[in-house]
């Protein structure tokens, strides 16, 4: 028993022993060192090479290791076996690792991530709502940002060490993650608030360190100044973009904006006679507009969501413009729409009603009683033939009678409605770390004051955009419908002309009628009849635009982009006029049997364009020892825009039932089919930068070279170049104090142009003869004369300003002129060549102002905040030189002014004066003992006989003062804020006055001051003529002798517009909680509330102006 226990005793020791001396002995084999050389093998072969000599120390699975595909050459000496495996699996998804003695091979393992949530919040405890969070050093692009009520939640790699924390107006933190998975921040105000950039459409450049003038709005302003479309906004924004009210057509929903920056410097661009329905073209002095880096159009512009805009740069001197070279004369609008941000999973949704109300405060007609006693004045029943005398007696006491009765009608009224209108918008943005996209739906119906005139766009857009590692991969499609109606009630001009005598519906039938008047032999139209007759004007387009970026980070100073964009819209316009329609009421034309047949007409206009370009841009960014700050960025461009226009015009159409062009009986009288045509390429080369010392001394520079088919072939290219200097002034230590806490100092000069021509100019154009034929052979001849020579205009801008932090108080202040040279106009050439003009380029305007914007902080909590704001701009212009060949030009407008027809001022343009004078005679006003005008000639002697060779300059419709006034702020998510317009220190013909006063047709309604301000009798001192002056010199088809352009007329005006309101509520973060939102918010927003004129006109005479008002929310889920 002893011995079996001893023995087994010795065995149980012998087994410990040799497990406690095993990992030595394998310690030792694995140490073991040995030389390998190997060539072109496979990992597996490697792997069995180095378990030979090393006794099979290497583990691994053979279905692993056969996957490799890499091939093996090594040439090692004295390794230990892991460093063998280590060089061998160096290029694979292989690692390796020892373990008891072994080298175990095996796949690579995925990083291991970790998921972090937190929330962001200021020191008062209160939430940050989109906050950013990113990885430190952004070399894997990953972030995310707080949700409204602070939260956030970011997957990171267990290596990332550190996040950075940031938020508008506070200063950023960078957090080392440890072993932690909830980080909870709170972040600091910083009373300079986050670095503000200036985006221009090429690349993005610090503000603060940028010379040139450029003004950025964010969408904050936009939402808070309009609710319509975006230059409704704008023109609350920047008095320095001018977007002129339209007199003519007021708040037409169909009708674009006319806009300037910084002056006229451009001659109008004289009708070609292809005017197409639906499709509209840029004028000589319109800014260049910039979506997303891409030119587009105004009136895509004005067709687009509001809420989709991130931001607008106003690029205003040439240093900042220069980029865009001989597009960028007029000043370029620089517009960025909203991009996915973070990986949150966002569905917003966008809706409003909108109401518009007609404002006809600036009309000032006579009631019936009024008109009947204008008449009576004026003659209009006093007849020496005792039988007219009697007729017209009996009309007289007609009329007297029914206005007694209680005949009163209102005509202004009856084409006019309040318009509701409705617009939604519905966004979904999803993405991850790598992908994202955007899906965003809107649909918009604005309803004008005008019945039957609307204005509908459905817009679909796709945003997609997918990084890997150091490449970015964006693709922007959006497709654009758009479908809008004119009024079938006609002008509106026509209801004011309407007789309040006049009845608009049968008192019998209660019907709209079909003459407001027949009777003494003559019938008078009812303009309310055509809209009951299927009268149509109708527009449409639709409109695709897919914008593809690629951008590249090889490192981080260096980002290389490239990309396509693609354009294409086709447009059509329906004008359909029944044969009893109004056009078609007038006997005299219509009198035979041929011209009855040919009542009713058809207009149809049919235009496609297409447009096409490709860039690429490169862009370096880098900062040497800590003070030498570097940017250069070079791009070149490439483009083709194509489009046509078609017009077909038909008549004879018996009834409304048959609206379609194909039932028409003919080609307009003297018309045929008509269109035009153009194709333009352009190539372009752009090379900017900048550089600054210690962020005290700013130099920034550009250059562009563009070539274009729009020029002559013996000008092809044309040169922009622009070079700016800066100071921080702040920066210095001799200037830094607790008061001012940015002074930056900036001068700019530089030369840009302008390329809004029609192509045709510079080529020999040609058109066929269609009417004749030799031999059955049709011929040709030359419609235009070539001008090889001809090259596009050249503006050269200089700027001087500052920009002021002082105390609560934001300055900035620019002083600016520019000469504008070779502009485009008609020059008269020798009639032997078969032309009497060609256009080439001549002459040279100035244009010069202040821009001056102050926005002061009254107080800035983290609960709300006031601020007051306001801004001047004064602008003059003149021409210093012009040709002998504009004496040509003017002859013609003179000769207008001589037609006794006339009477609106000519537009004239004479060295010395402005391309915005007013000329009219010098009028010393009525005579009391006559009642007619006394004139003064140039001599200085009086005369009663109006000659327009007397005409001088009477004034300048330029606003020379303009600005914005107002105030914005909120408190505990409740905010209220206004905007005014002013403008003051020019001039303005009152053609009002002498339409609706003096060369009144009794035989309509006329302005209240026909009655009550004109001359009645001798002694009287008074405003206007006598009534009763009209001269037919016994010929009853002659002109009348009517109210010429006179300085009687000529009027200084001030205007102040209350411009904007808007008041809103923002939900707060526990509301929202318990809604399961993350945002909701209220708003009410009205514009042109009231206009305030030293001058009395009327305003919208074609169509009424109107005041907007705007219910809308916005929820976030």
């Amino acid at each position: 028993m002893v011995t079996c226990r001893v023995l087994f005793c010795s065995i149980l020791l012998l087994g410990i022993t040799a497990a406690l001396t095993s990992s030595p002995v394998y310690g030792q084999q694995n140490s073991k060192r040995f030389s390998l050389k190997l060539a072109q093998v496979s990992v597996l072969d490697a792997l069995r090479e180095i378990n030979r000599l090393s006794d099979n120390s290497v583990v691994f699975k053979k279905e692993e290791v056969e996957k490799e595909t890499v091939k093996v050459t090594v040439d090692l000496n004295n390794v230990t076996t892991l460093q063998a495996v280590q060089a061998c699996i160096k290029n694979t998804n292989l690692e390796c690792r020892e373990l008891n003695g072994k080298v175990v091979v095996g796949p690579k393992k995925a990083p291991v991530s970790i998921t972090i949530t937190g929330t962001v919040k200021d020191k008062e405890g209160q939430p940050l709502p989109g906050a950013t969070v990113v990885v430190a050093g952004d070399s894997l692009h990953l972030g995310t940002s707080t949700t409204i009520d602070g939260t956030y939640t970011l997957t990171v790699p267990s290596a990332v060490k550190s996040l950075i924390y940031s938020f508008i107006g506070y200063k950023s933190q960078s957090v080392v993650i440890g072993n932690r998975t909830v980080i909870n921040v709170v972040l600091e105000e910083d009373v300079k608030e986050v670095e503000e950039v200036v985006v221009t459409g090429m690349f993005t450049r610090k503000a603060n360190t940028y010379a040139g003038s450029a003004v950025t709005l964010t969408s904050k302003d936009i939402v808070r100044t309009g609710s319509s479309n975006l230059f409704q906004s704008l023109k609350n924004l920047d008095p320095a973009l001018f977007i002129m009210d339209n007199l003519d057509m007021g708040s037409n929903p169909n009708s674009l904006p006319q806009m300037q920056m910084r002056g006229v410097s451009s001659f109008p661009i004289e009708e070609t006679g292809i005017q197409l329905k639906g499709n509209y073209q840029n004028n000589p002095n319109q800014p260049l507009f910039i979506l997303d880096g891409f030119n587009t159009t105004v009136e895509r512009v004005m067709d687009m969501d509001m809420n989709r805009i991130e931001s607008v740069t106003l690029l205003k001197d040439a240093a900042a413009k220069a980029i865009y070279g001989s597009k960028a004369a007029n000043g370029v609008v620089v517009i960025t729409t909203k991009r996915v941000t973070g990986t949150q999973q966002l569905v917003t949704y966008t809706g409003s009603v909108d109401i518009e109300m007609p404002d006809l405060t600036s009309y000032n007609l006579c009631n019936a009683a009024e008109k009947l006693e204008a008449e009576r004045i004026d003659g209009m029943y006093d007849y020496k033939n005792m039988d007219e005398e009697i007729r017209y007696s009996q009309l007289y006491e007609e009329r007297k009678q029914l206005i007694a009765a209680g005949l009163d009608t209102y005509w202004l009224s009856k084409p006019l409605r309040t318009g509701v209108g409705h617009k939604h918008n519905l966004s979904v943005q999803l993405g991850d770390q790598n992908l994202q996209a955007l899906f965003s739906l809107t649909y918009n119906q604005v309803k004008g004051v005008m019945k039957g005139s609307d204005r509908r766009n459905i817009i679909g857009e796709i945003d997609l955009s997918y990084r890997k590692d150091n490449l970015l991969f964006r693709n922007n499609a959006s497709i654009t419908s758009n479908k809008s109606n004119d009024s079938p009630y006609g002008a509106f001009s026509k209801y004011a002309q309407m007789n309040p005598y006049w009845r608009a519906k049968d008192p019998d039938t209660g019907e709209v009628a079909r003459w407001a008047y027949t009777g003494q032999g003559a019938s008078v139209a009812n303009p309310m009849y055509d809209a009951e007759i299927g009268t149509l004007y109708q527009q449409s387009y639709v409109e695709f635009v897919n914008n593809f970026e690629i951008e590249w980070r090889p490192i981080q100073a260096l980002i290389l982009r490239g990309g396509i964009t693609l354009g294409l819209k086709r447009n059509d316009g329906d004008e359909f006029l029944p044969a009893t329609h109004s056009s078609f009421a007038d006997i005299n034309k219509y009198s035979s049997t041929e011209d009855q047949l040919r009542k009713g007409s058809y207009r149809i206009d049919e235009g496609k364009s297409s447009t096409i370009s490709a860039n690429i841009n490169a862009t370096y960014s880098a900062t040497f020892a800590d003070r030498h700050n570097i940017f250069l960025n070079f791009r070149t461009e490439i483009g083709e825009d194509k489009s046509q226009a078609y017009v077909f015009q038909a008549e004879g159409f018996p009834n409304n039932q048959i609206a379609d062009i194909t039932f028409a009986r003919q080609y307009a009288k003297d018309s045929r089919p008509y269109g035009s045509s153009s194709w333009n390429r352009n190539l372009s080369f752009v090379l900017a930068g900048g550089y600054n010392f210690d962020n005290r001394y700013l130099l920034d520079f550009s250059a562009r070279e563009d070539a274009s088919s729009l020029y002559g072939n013996d000008n092809r290219w044309a040169l922009g170049w622009s070079l700016a200097l800066g100071w921080n002034l702040h920066n210095e230590k001799f200037f830094k104090n607790d008061i001012v806490q940015q002074f930056k100092l900036r001068a700019s000069i530089g030369v840009t142009g302008n390329q809004n021509f029609y192509n045709n100019e510079a080529v020999a154009t040609y058109e066929y003869y269609t009417t004749d034929n030799y031999l059955g052979m049709t011929g040709a001849q030359v419609a235009r004369m070539a001008n090889p020579q001809l090259k596009g205009e050249q503006k050269k801008d200089y700027n001087v300003g500052f920009d002021a932090i002082i105390y609560k108080a934001n300055i900035r202040f620019d002083y600016y002129w520019a000469d504008t040279k070779n502009m485009l106009t008609d020059v008269s050439v020798s009639t032997s060549t078969g032309f009497s003009t060609v256009k080439d380029n001549l002459g040279l305007v100035r244009n010069q102002g202040i821009e001056a914007y102050l926005t002061y902080s009254v107080f800035q909590t983290n609960k709300g905040f006031l601020q007051l704001f306001g801004s001047l701009t004064t602008t003059t212009n003149k021409i210093i030189r012009l040709s002998e060949s504009m004496k040509t030009y003017n002859a013609l407008r003179d000769k207008m002014a001589a037609d006794k027809g006339n009477n609106k001022p000519v537009t004239k343009y004479v060295d010395g004066e402005s391309m915005n004078t007013i000329w009219a005679v010098r009028s010393l006003g009525i005579d009391p003992q006559t009642g007619n005008e006394v004139y003064v000639k140039r001599n200085g002697e009086l005369t009663y006989t109006y000659d327009e060779n007397d005409q001088v300059p009477a004034g300048n419709s330029l606003e020379k003062y303009r600005g914005t006034f107002g105030f914005n702020a909120e408190y505990k998510g409740f905010g209220l804020s206004t905007t005014f317009r002013y403008a003051t220190g020019y001039q303005k013909y009152n053609s009002t006055l002498v339409e609706r006063v003096e060369n009144v047709d009794m035989n309509y309604n006329v302005d209240k001051r026909a009655l009550y301000g004109r001359w009645k009798e001798p002694g009287q001192v008074a405003q206007f003529k006598r009534l009763g002056t009209f001269q037919y010199d016994g010929d009853a088809q002659a002109y009348q002798e009517k109210t010429r352009p006179t300085t009687r007329f000529v009027q200084d005006e001030s205007l102040l517009t209350w411009g904007a309101l808007n008041v809103y509520y923002e939900f707060q973060p526990d509301v929202l909680k318990s809604l399961r939102m993350s945002r909701l918010k209220i708003s009410f927003n009205m514009n042109d509330i009231a206009t305030f004129s030293s001058v009395k006109v009327e305003r919208g005479y074609s169509y009424p102006f109107a005041r907007t008002m705007s219910f809308s929310l916005i929820g976030s889920f």
